[in-house]
C-alpha cells in the first residue's frame, strides 16, 4: 500500500493547486487523485513535482507495509 503526502506538501508550498495544474498541464481531479494516492503521477511528473515542492521523491509518497 502507498501513502500520498502530495496534498500536505502542496499546502505547505509557496504554489496553489490551479497553478501546478498549469504546470503540469492535467486537471484538477487528477492533481487530487495525486494527493489522495488514487492515481500516481509518472516518474518524469514525480520528479518534477518533488523539486518544484523543493522535497525528496520519498517524502511525497511512502509505502507502507502490509501486515499478514
Amino acid at each position: 500500500m502507498v501513502i500520498s503526502f502530495v496534498g500536505t506538501w502542496i499546502k505547505q508550498s509557496k504554489y496553489s493547486r490551479l497553478e501546478l495544474c498549469e504546470i503540469f498541464g492535467v486537471s484538477q481531479n487528477t492533481l487530487s487523485n495525486w494527493s489522495t494516492g488514487k492515481t500516481y503521477p509518472s516518474v518524469p511528473q514525480l520528479l518534477k513535482l518533488a523539486r518544484l515542492l523543493n522535497v525528496k521523491v520519498e517524502d511525497l509518497y511512502k509505502l507502507k507495509e502490509e501486515e499478514d
